[in-house]
């Protein structure tokens, strides 16, 4: 995960309007606030397990008994 699109997750969550696992809504105030790293990101499918291990966890890399 870049750090850029780490920055716009937290940003997100900072405001406190939506529940983190709504990825619609995290993708709609995102777009509303320029952050358009993380649209990208959250647009590829393939990155879904590593957002929700972000959010669980706070770390940005999964266990090497995860797959990618």
């Amino acid at each position: 995960m870049k750090q850029t699109v780490k920055e716009q997750i937290l940003k997100v969550r900072d405001t406190r309007e939506t529940n983190m696992f709504d990825l619609g809504m995290v993708m709609r105030i995102a777009s509303r606030e320029g952050w358009y790293e993380l649209v990208g990101y959250l647009t590829d499918r393939g990155s879904h397990k590593e957002y929700a291990h972000f959010i669980l966890t706070g770390e940005t890399e999964m266990g090497a008994d995860a797959t990618p």
